[in-house]
């Protein structure tokens, strides 16, 4: 079998990239289960206060809009038929009050949800602008422990006023390729919604990511807030206790998406990668 390695353009550097300066928001926020209404009246609260602080961006956990329904660890009594009768269409009516809560408050709004698409079910996030269309539509990759979801083919980057943005969803972040793949594609922030509980490996490990693809960091789980700069260092994080809106200033210039890492990749040497995944030849 004939083998082609295709090597992803590097990310944008120097004079190609627009310095640009704002506030992020991550909600660190318990949302309810099978709660639609009651976790919307949360982000709308916290949508205001964030863009009253001045916030350009806020950020909730994973699966926010429903409580995280998908996995039967933290849903015993998930069944798929439930699941899926309860899912969200992106063009769903209450991501259409998302919608018009970002028109409104005037600020991006990144919130994660269980999303129906006919008879399958995805674990996704959808950024919407200021204007209130979806910026960035994403759906979790490595769907461990959710055997309802289907898993996401696509690591898409959006261009937006705040730089370029790309989304991991939790358990995707420990693959290192997923963040290099959207490094390559110009990524300059990365979002992650997640919801669970981490050890001390997790700060280590979001800390690489940042550091490895030279681009910012936004964790946001019900129970942590992280926000990383390219260069691996904690820019703000949460203080521990109750509900808390994180806020940490974003500086997009031409030190994201550079570094000797990233510089001096070989990709044309590492087709091993692909050969020992795929059990495809030279």
């Amino acid at each position: 079998m004939a083998f082609v390695f295709l090597a992803l353009p590097c990310p944008l550097r120097g004079a190609d990239v627009e310095p640009t300066s704002f506030l992020v928001a991550g909600m660190r926020v318990e949302p309810k289960r099978w709660d639609k209404a009651h976790n919307f009246a949360l982000l709308e609260r916290y949508a205001r206060q964030a863009a009253q602080r001045g916030a350009q961006l806020l950020v909730t956990c994973e699966g926010f809009l429903d409580g995280y329904t998908g996995n039967p660890k933290f849903t015993p009594d998930l069944t798929f038929e439930r699941y899926l009768e309860h899912g969200e269409p992106l063009d769903g009516p209450w991501l259409q009050r998302v919608s018009r809560l970002a028109n409104e408050v005037d600020i991006h709004l990144a919130i994660g949800f269980s999303e129906r698409r006919g008879d399958k079910m995805y674990n996704s996030v959808v950024v919407y602008a200021p204007h209130g269309q979806p910026l960035l539509h994403y759906s979790k990759t490595h769907t461990k422990g959710e055997p309802f979801n289907t898993m996401g083919n696509h690591f898409p980057v959006a261009s937006s006023a705040l730089g370029k943005l790309g989304a991991l969803i939790c358990y995707d972040r420990r693959f290192p390729e997923v963040s290099r793949i959207l490094a390559l594609k110009g990524a300059q922030l990365l979002l992650i919604p997640a919801y669970g509980t981490d050890g001390e490996r997790n700060e280590a490990l979001l800390r690489t990511r940042a550091w490895e693809n030279s681009v910012w960091v936004c964790y946001v789980k019900q129970n942590q807030v992280l926000v990383i700069k390219p260069n691996g260092k904690i820019a703000a994080r949460d203080q521990g206790i109750g509900d808390e809106l994180v806020l940490a200033r974003i500086e997009i210039n031409d030190n994201v998406g550079t570094g000797d890492i990233l510089e001096r990749r070989a990709p044309e040497i590492y087709r091993e990668l692909l050969e020992n995944s795929l059990g495809v030849n030279p």
